[in-house]
Parts: C-alpha cells; sequence; structure tokens
C-alpha cells in the first residue's frame, strides 16, 4: 500500500463571472499580464492562481458489506486529504472575496468515478479544516467550539467503530475541525449528489464566504471512505477527481465558475484507486 500525492497549479481568466454564463480560459505559463489587462473585451473579467492538492491510499483493502459487533475489525476506512488555496497575480489585484455569494461561494467536489466495474467506494464522513485562532478572535467564531467537535468526534468514531480508533487518534491531535454552524449561521454542509457528466457520485464541501475571511483563502478538508464489494469480481478503479468551483453569480445557487473543466483529463489532480 502506498500513498500518492497529486497538485497542480494554473493561472486562468474569467469573463463575465457574475452571469449565468462566464466564460473561462486557461492561461499558458508564459502568458503576459499586462498584455491582458489591456484588451477591453477582458474588462469585466478577473484572473486567479489556484492550487490543488489531493493525496490518499491507491491501493485499499476492500470490506466486507455488513458491519456487526464481530467483523468490525474488516472494516478498513481510509483518508483522503484535498487542499485548495487561490492567490492573485501582478498586476491583477482586487477585492476577490468582495463580490463572492454570502453563501455557498465555494463548492469543493470529490468525484468518485467507477472505471471497468471497481468495488463501490462509500462514504463515511468528511471534515473541513481550520486553524485557530482565526482572523477575529473575539468575534462570533467561538474557537472553543471548534476543539470540542473534534474531541466528540473522536469519541463518536471510536466507539461506533473500533476500526476508526486510528481515525479517532488523527482527530484527537489536530482538535482544529470547523464547525459547520456558528450562532445560527451555517458555515459549511456537505451535500452528496450524482453527476451526470461523469455518470459517477460524487461529495462536495459547499462553504460560505465567511470561512475565507475568518480562516484565509488555503482550505483543507478530508472524505473518509471505505471500499465495498469483491476486488476479484470487480477488479476496475475507482478514480478520485478533484473540482473546485467559485460563485459570483447571485442568480440561483448552482452557477459556478468551474476552471477545471478547460484543462486536459489527464491533467486533472485525481488520484487512480486499485482496491484489493
Amino acid at each position: 500500500m502506498s500513498t500518492r500525492v497529486k497538485r497542480m497549479r494554473f493561472d486562468f481568466l474569467a469573463k463575465d463571472y457574475t452571469t449565468t454564463a462566464p466564460e473561462v480560459y486557461i492561461l499558458t505559463e508564459g502568458f503576459d499580464p499586462a498584455t491582458v489587462k489591456a484588451q477591453p473585451e477582458y474588462e469585466d473579467s478577473f484572473v486567479q492562481r489556484w492550487h490543488l492538492s489531493l493525496q490518499g491510499e491507491d491501493n485499499p483493502l476492500c470490506s466486507g458489506m455488513m458491519l456487526t459487533q464481530k467483523n468490525t475489525k474488516e472494516q478498513n476506512i481510509y483518508r483522503y486529504d484535498w487542499a485548495f488555496g487561490i492567490s492573485l497575480i501582478e498586476p491583477f489585484w482586487w477585492d476577490w472575496m468582495e463580490e463572492l455569494t454570502n453563501e455557498g461561494a465555494l463548492a469543493i467536489q470529490i468525484l468518485l468515478e467507477s472505471v471497468e466495474n471497481a468495488p463501490e467506494a462509500i462514504p463515511v464522513t468528511a471534515t473541513l479544516s481550520a486553524l485557530s485562532p482565526s482572523r477575529n478572535t473575539k468575534s462570533k467564531w467561538d474557537l472553543s467550539k471548534i476543539t470540542k467537535i473534534a474531541a466528540e468526534t473522536a469519541k463518536i468514531g471510536s466507539n461506533a467503530m473500533p476500526i476508526m480508533e486510528y481515525v479517532s487518534g488523527a482527530l484527537s491531535l489536530t482538535s482544529n475541525l470547523l464547525e459547520s454552524d456558528t450562532d445560527g449561521q451555517k458555515n459549511w454542509f456537505l451535500y452528496q449528489f450524482f453527476d451526470e457528466k461523469l455518470k459517477c457520485p460524487a461529495v462536495e464541501w459547499r462553504i460560505n464566504k465567511e470561512v475565507l475571511r475568518e480562516y484565509g483563502t488555503l482550505l483543507r478538508g478530508s472524505l473518509f471512505l471505505t471500499f465495498q464489494g469483491s476486488a476479484e469480481s470487480n477488479p476496475g478503479r475507482v478514480r478520485l477527481l478533484l473540482r473546485p468551483q467559485i460563485r459570483y453569480c447571485q442568480e440561483g445557487d448552482i452557477n459556478f465558475v468551474v476552471p477545471t473543466e478547460k484543462i486536459d483529463d489527464k491533467k486533472q489532480v485525481y488520484i487512480e484507486i486499485t482496491p484489493n
């Protein structure tokens, strides 16, 4: 078994980004920012640099279908970590957070694509991390709750599923899981759906703008998976694909700018997993 790490950094330009039909252009490594800035057709545009990272086990063990007191040690759960960061490029300085939608400003998606009939990848839980103290330590953000929820999650995981003790240990050490609600305000939530284009399940972290204001422009999260089925009868692979999105359009809640759609499939940030 081995841990795979995939990273990518790229620059892109988004035109008409506040509309329901934004245009996205991936910028080559040698592009001249000043030349792009001077073109009048790109007046209602922005340029950002994105940093993506995904890591996790690429040869996990399959688990049994039934969870009972006798077979808890047969339940194998694996953690897959993602990181997503945004930065700006000279001379494209602007307050890119200001125009973001307040709710659901970011959507970080991990798609679970089955290649050649692989064992099923089942999400168990997911987290969003934050370092404390935050930017406004006397604001509505109760930082003691962040430590508290990490400890509670570890306790629940250990009690409910003994095989998760190694997961619980990691959570106890970090103690920096970001609570999903603060004083009735939603910070982030999880959403599962079926992606019609890739014909596969997906897990989404929908993150509000205030999280970026408080904790910064580099976010990290984890997805815990178990792989169910038989690798012998289902010898395929699972492709874990990272797909971040950003939203400036105030209409509806699905009109995101998705620059990775313009990147060649082989250059995407993904991990090919072959369960055993």
